[in-house]
């Protein structure tokens, strides 16, 4: 059974999503990045494939700019 690979890392001011090494789309945001690799992983799953999925972590308390905004006091990413 082969496995397979997904990295996401940040790639400027976006996201970008490897596939065994080999570049791919970039994503506005993180969570975009992560959901299309989940999707494409989920092929990979059902053809008989072990995954492994690497996120990079953002750079800010939970990747709030990331998500596109900034984060506020008591929105829980503040600090």
């Amino acid at each position: 059974m082969a496995s397979v690979a997904y990295r996401i890392k940040r790639d400027g001011d976006q996201w970008s999503v490897a596939r065994d090494g080999q570049p791919g789309m970039t994503y506005v945001t993180q969570e975009a990045a992560f959901e299309v690799a989940v999707g494409e992983a989920g092929g990979d799953l059902r053809a008989g494939h072990d995954v492994v999925i690497e996120v990079s972590a953002a750079t800010d308390p939970a990747g709030a700019a990331d998500r596109g905004g900034t984060p506020v006091e008591s929105d829980g990413f503040h600090s």
